[in-house]
């Protein structure tokens, strides 16, 4: 088996090149420009010892894409991990953020149909596509909002709502991948994923907030944090993303042609932040130290996905209880 893997420096690419390196025994390529440098050091030493091949190679310049597969290639399966994945940097740079989600997705998708027609291509999509959720009905609880009518959280017929830049990008990708499945007969897959943390994730302020929040308290360190904490999200643990990139592989001849999933913790994988840093307080035995600002412009207060069609079509649903899942964040931290 032979695996393109784009973004492979950054953090779901980084775990996933090595899992199918060592996990599966496939011949793996691992793409990445380098953009993102924390951390991508430490990610290509990670990936080389798994055995995995790594080249520079940049998706926005259909040039790179298109000698990549004729260098390398033909692929059995292609995960496109690479992606600009903060908001903040979306709405500074909307033009960088839509060259390297949108218009690389757009290079690969070309390739995959003019060179590589037969593998598997897996997009990383997101939540965000669902936008601000304006109308859903909310409840106020002690700890944080939920949802009063979708109690398995958004499904994958919700309207989407590209808010935002990177929304807008993304979410473009999106259609795209879902629509060259419908029209050209490729096997492409959208994965939604909700809130992602694990090891060798390294992340900041705006992005990743799990593994930020979780950091900063494991050091025992002051940080921003905004609004009044009961907004919401599912997480997912990494190992659990794995566990579904392998199933749709194996599942990959049985799948719907442009079929659409969400990758989430759902219900029982939901967090607050105040419910967030109570938990961090007990493991750590720190006080937390954040910072409140005023609520970030579109930030929903809740969302959480319904993961019942990936369990359906692909018999999958998260292991890793999310407290479980932060006591191996800590461990691997520690580690730093």
């Amino acid at each position: 088996m032979k695996v393109l893997v784009t973004g492979a420096l950054g953090f779901v690419g980084a775990n996933l090149a090595r899992y199918f390196s060592e996990q599966l025994g496939a011949q793996v390529l691992g793409i990445d420009n380098r953009y993102k440098l924390a951390g991508s050091a430490n990610n290509l030493a990670l990936i080389e010892a798994a055995g995995v091949e790594y080249k520079y190679g940049d998706i926005r310049n259909n040039d790179d894409v298109v000698r990549i597969f004729n260098e390398n290639g033909p692929f059995d399966c292609i995960f496109n991990m690479a992606a600009q994945v903060a908001f903040k940097v979306s709405v500074e740079s909307p033009r960088l953020d839509f060259e390297i989600n949108t218009v690389g997705t757009f290079n690969l998708l070309e390739a995959l149909r003019l060179l590589n027609p037969e593998a598997l291509f897996v997009y990383a999509s997101t939540n965000q596509v669902y936008g601000e959720l304006k109308g859903v009905p909310l409840v106020e609880r002690e700890t944080r909002f939920d949802f009063t009518d979708m109690p398995n959280g958004v499904p994958e017929t919700h309207p989407a709502d590209f808010l935002s830049p990177y929304g807008c990008s993304k979410g473009a990708g999106d259609m795209y991948v879902q629509d060259y499945g419908r029209v050209y007969g490729l096997n492409t897959v959208v994965t939604r994923f909700g809130g992602i943390y694990g090891p060798h994730q390294y992340s900041y302020e705006d992005h990743g907030w799990i593994s930020f929040i979780t950091d900063q308290v494991r050091r025992d360190l002051e940080f921003n944090r905004f609004g009044h904490g009961k907004q919401v999200r599912d997480v997912l643990f990494i190992d659990d993303i794995l566990d579904v990139m392998h199933k749709i592989w194996n599942l990959k001849d049985s799948l719907v042609k442009g079929a659409c999933y969400n990758v989430g913790g759902g219900k029982d994988n939901s967090l607050s932040v105040l419910e967030l840093l109570s938990l961090l307080e007990e493991i750590t035995g720190n006080e937390q130290r954040s910072i409140v600002n005023p609520m970030r412009q579109a930030d929903k207060l809740v969302v959480y996905l319904d993961i019942s069609k990936a369990k359906d079509d692909l018999n999958w649903q998260p292991q890793v209880p999310y407290r479980d899942g932060i006591s191996q964040l800590i461990d691997w931290q520690n580690t730093l």
